[in-house]
This record gives C-alpha cells, sequence and structure tokens, in this order.
C-alpha cells in the first residue's frame, strides 16, 4: 500500500462515530429539558439529597455547611427529606398543570362541543391552569426557603424556673401547623379540583384546533384518532392526580394533627 494514499478505514469508523455523538447529544438536550419541566431531586440520605439540590438550586457553602449539619441529626433528616418531597410534588404540580394547558389549548375546544362560538372560554381555561402552575411554582419556592431556613426551634414550656406556663410556647406550636393547614388546603381544594375539573372538561371538549372533518382525508381520520389518544392518556392522568391529591391532603392535614399533640394544655 502506497504510504501517500490516506487510509480509508477511518473514514468508516468517523461517520457512524460522528452520528452517535449527534445523537448522544440530542438525547443528552432532551433528557436535560425534561429534567427542568419536571424538577424531581432525587431522595436519599441528608448528603445526597443535598447533592442533588444543589444540582438544581443554587447553594452558597454556608447553606450548604448548615444543611448538612441539620443533616446529621435523625429530625433534621426528616425535617429535609420532608421540605424536598413538598418540593417535588409542587413541581409536579407545576408541570401537570402547564401540560393541561397546553392540551385546553391544541386539543381541546369545549365551547365547540357545547355548539357554542366563544373562545375566550378556551383562553380561560388555559390561563387558569397558568394560573395554578404559578401558584404551585411559588409554593416550591416557598418550600426551598423554608428549607433553607431550618425548623424553628421553639422557646421552653415553663418559665422562671419551671413555675410558671410560657404561653409563648403555645402559640410557637400553633404556628408552626400552619404550613401544614395551607398545603392540605391547596391539595384538596384547589388543586383535587381543578385536576377532576381538567379531566372532565378535557373529556367533553376533546377537539384539534381544526375540526379533523375540515382535514383532507385520512389526515382527518388521523388528527381525530391522535388527538383522542392524548386526551384520554391525559384526561387518565388528571384523574390519578386528582386521587393522588386526596391522599396528599390527608398526610398534610395528619401533620398538622401531630403537631398539636405538643401543646401544653
Amino acid at each position: 500500500m502506497d504510504p501517500m494514499q490516506p487510509d480509508p478505514h477511518p473514514l468508516v469508523d468517523v461517520v457512524p462515530t460522528s452520528r452517535f455523538a449527534v445523537t448522544r447529544r440530542w438525547l443528552a438536550r432532551i433528557s436535560g429539558w425534561s429534567a427542568k419541566a419536571t424538577f424531581r431531586i432525587k431522595r436519599g440520605p441528608p448528603a445526597l439529597t443535598i447533592d442533588e439540590l444543589g444540582k438544581s438550586w443554587e447553594l452558597t457553602a454556608e447553606q450548604r455547611a448548615a444543611l448538612l449539619l441539620l443533616g446529621a441529626t435523625k429530625p433534621g433528616a426528616a425535617f429535609i427529606d420532608e421540605k424536598v418531597a413538598n418540593i417535588n410534588r409542587a413541581a409536579f404540580h407545576r408541570s401537570a398543570f402547564v401540560l393541561n394547558a397546553a392540551t385546553h389549548l391544541l386539543f381541546v375546544d369545549l365551547a365547540a362541543q357545547l355548539l357554542l362560538s366563544l373562545p375566550e372560554l378556551k383562553l380561560a381555561l388555559v390561563a387558569l391552569n397558568l394560573l395554578l402552575a404559578l401558584v404551585a411554582h411559588l409554593q416550591m419556592r416557598e418550600n426551598f426557603r423554608s428549607l433553607l431556613a431550618g425548623p424553628r426551634a421553639l422557646p421552653k414550656k415553663r418559665r422562671l424556673w419551671g413555675l410558671l406556663s410560657n404561653p409563648r410556647y403555645n402559640k410557637a406550636v400553633k404556628k408552626s401547623s400552619k404550613p401544614y393547614a395551607r398545603s392540605a388546603w391547596k391539595e384538596m381544594t384547589l388543586y383535587r379540583s381543578a385536576y377532576f375539573f381538567n379531566a372532565a372538561a378535557i373529556f367533553l371538549g376533546s377537539q384539534f384546533i381544526l375540526p379533523p372533518e375540515r382535514l383532507i382525508f385520512p389526515f382527518g381520520f388521523l388528527v381525530g384518532k391522535i388527538t383522542g389518544l392524548i386526551t384520554t392518556l391525559v384526561v387518565f392522568f388528571d384523574g390519578w392526580r386528582g386521587i393522588r391529591a386526596g391522599d396528599d391532603a390527608r398526610l398534610a392535614r395528619e401533620r398538622e394533627v401531630s403537631v398539636y399533640r405538643n401543646l401544653k394544655i
């Protein structure tokens, strides 16, 4: 073989390798976008949870050290796990209502199914779902701030060398129960009702932006089938999330009641 001629074999190897690299980069991008959209923090031991938390939120060295110190104790580890679970739940609600908003925008026309010419109804349903997504986003931020603040230290139960009860203790206990009460109300009254309403509205108003009968065959048939499949999946998803929201509300109520057990009556 002439040494001046290039070896043809590297060309054969480079093309599949470059295609594989491009495909891998796109898969990594899609995975990154999906992770940002769902925003689920992996839970485990406190050190692992804090490390995963730092990948999604910006933590200073002081905040990371304080969380590690808090996670070294059993109550502190339980506090971190509870707050991270709340962050994941709120982030899931945010993604779910954005999904519902997109479904209403693209695949639902409730007014047309009711024989009404009312495009404002579609826009109102989209806006309401985006508003609920914003509420869930603010709830997620609130849980993150309370995680960084750490558990509130309760004052002493008694004062003056134990001779008198301390009324500030009961007030602090009652104040610590308010986040659980708000969470239970949001899960049961706001999120649960919204999921079931979305499921009913999507089931009744399933229709593509353009009615399938106006499209040329076979596009109308395909669009109708695909729209029905997508909306059916979203309806089942909303029903499942509505049931789970009820379970989460009951859990929040149980935690609220457990706080009151510490009252010194």
